[in-house]
């Protein structure tokens, strides 16, 4: 299903479909989005973009997962944590509308709005977008 392509210089592989090879450049591109969630599962991201797109391994530095009950749903978030990393990946090469369907995904249970952020790719260290919790419609 995807190819894997390691880029030394920058210490990145990226993980791509056949149908869109990777190279360097793409690191670099607008829309590069910082999922932490389940859209880390290349099948659920592609049940929201409608396609598969590029990722990466990636970190944000001081952030650190959060979960707990909200109502009968988990809710998940990121929260400032000084000594902690947040593990995730970052989607490359999004299109508008593809952002606008995170948008949508994000709104529902949890009302997530998208944010700037610094995340660590590789050697490479990247302001990116990422969806972050603003509070739950289950309240």
């Amino acid at each position: 299903m995807f190819r894997a392509r390691f880029f030394p210089a920058h210490c990145v592989t990226i993980f791509y479909p056949p149908e869109l090879p990777a190279d360097p450049s793409s690191l670099f591109v607008e829309h590069v989005v910082f999922i932490w969630d389940e859209l880390m599962d290349p099948e659920a991201s592609r049940a929201v973009l409608g396609r598969y797109a590029p990722f990466a391994a990636a970190y944000a530095p001081h952030l650190a997962r959060a979960g707990g009950r909200g109502g009968p749903e988990r809710e998940y978030r990121l929260v400032e944590d000084r000594e902690a990393i947040a593990p995730g990946v970052v989607l490359i090469g999004l299109s508008d509308d593809e952002l606008a369907r995170l948008d949508d995904h994000y709104h529902a249970p949890m009302h997530m709005t998208r944010h700037k952020l610094k995340v660590r790719i590789g050697d490479l260290e990247r302001v990116v977008d990422v969806y972050l919790s603003q509070g739950s419609y289950l309240e």
